[in-house]
Formats: C-alpha cells, structure tokens, sequence
C-alpha cells in the first residue's frame, strides 16, 4: 500500500523525540495521514502489544460494545479485553470495511492472508521512508505515560496493558519533565498556606 496524504504532515528531526514518548502534537497530524501506521495509532489509543495487534480478527472486534478481545499475547494475564477511544474505533472500522478476509492486519496487506508476521519491521520501514524516527514499542511506552498522568491508577493500568503486576508498569511509565515539576508545586503549596497562617 502507498503512503497517502503528506503533504500537511509535520516532520520532527530525530533529536527532537526523547527515547520512549511520541510528541502529542504530531499524533493527528501524522498518524492520521497515513493508513500504514494504523498499528502505532492503535498502539498509542490502547497501549496494546505488536503481537495482539497483529493477530486481530474479525471475530475480535465489538465496535458496537466499544471494545475488542485479546485471544494471543505473551501471557495468560494478557489475554483481556480492551476498551476502545473513538480513534481507535474509527481504525478498525475502517479495517473492517478494508479487508474480507480473518485478519485485521494480513501479511503485506494482501487481504484474506495470515497475519503480519513482524509489525515492527514494517513499520521501520515506513517510517525511514517519510523520515519520522519512532519505535513502534515507543507508542505502548507513551500510552502508560499518558494514562497515569491523565489519573489512571497503576493497579488498572497494569490490567490495561495486561501485566501481572505492578513492576511491569514502571519500566513503561515515563513521567514528563514538567509532570514531575508539577509534582513538586503541588507539593508546595501546603507548606505556602502554612507559612500564610504562621505570620
């Protein structure tokens, strides 16, 4: 499949990216703009793994119920189901209407055959054609980040993502620098109305 619509897509240099989170400006911009990037898309509205993304079938999906379920991944606590944003939805529905065959995301997207064998091979593929340097592991990477900013307890984060437990969830969980400035504000702020009282 042919890479579509970039003339409006905002190109970041390299140095530009910390190691594990994608810039949240270029997620419509970019991500949007190109069908062959449906799996960062999903990956960064769900924070699920390559390989649950690449074993999507048909059968999986309740657009309707606003979910999927997982049937393969790493572990018997990676098998779950996902609740979906509404881009999510949107990507798989448009893969529903895309392809006939079992599999959301078929090898070379030819419809009706086995499932991509290596999602991260090909999207290094992509993304060294249109010059947008991210790994696709750097998107379940900015998901976790992203949930436990927005509040999200790591106890459910760790049921989203599908680990057993909460250590897994730490090595995902990259706290921007101005989250953990943040932090130390709010932090200051009783000790200030203390100091207020005291005078």
């Amino acid at each position: 499949m042919g890479l579509v619509g970039f003339s409006n897509v905002i190109r970041i240099p390299a140095a530009a990216f910390s190691r594990s989170i994608v810039p949240r400006s270029s997620d419509i911009s970019f991500l949007s703009a190109c069908p062959d990037l449906d799996a960062a898309a999903l990956m960064l509205e769900t924070g699920m793994r390559p390989i649950e993304i690449s074993h999507l079938r048909k059968k999986d999906i309740s657009l309707d119920r606003d979910c999927l379920q997982i049937t393969r991944s790493k572990t018997k606590a990676s098998i779950r189901r996902v609740h979906l944003s509404d881009k999510a939805k949107a990507i798989l529905e448009a893969r529903l209407k895309r392809f006939d065959g079992d599999f959301l995301f078929p090898q070379n997207d030819v419809d009706g055959s086995l499932p991509v064998k290596a999602l991260d091979i090909v999207h290094r593929s992509v993304v060294r054609k249109i010059e947008y340097n991210f790994r696709l592991y750097d998107c379940r990477h900015t998901f976790a980040t992203r949930a436990l900013e927005s509040g999200t307890d790591p106890i459910t984060l760790a049921a989203i993502l599908g680990h057993a437990n909460l250590r897994m969830v730490s090595r995902y969980a990259h706290p921007s620098e101005e989250r953990k400035a943040e932090a130390i504000r709010r932090m200051q702020k009783p000790k200030q109305k203390q100091s207020k009282r005291g005078k």
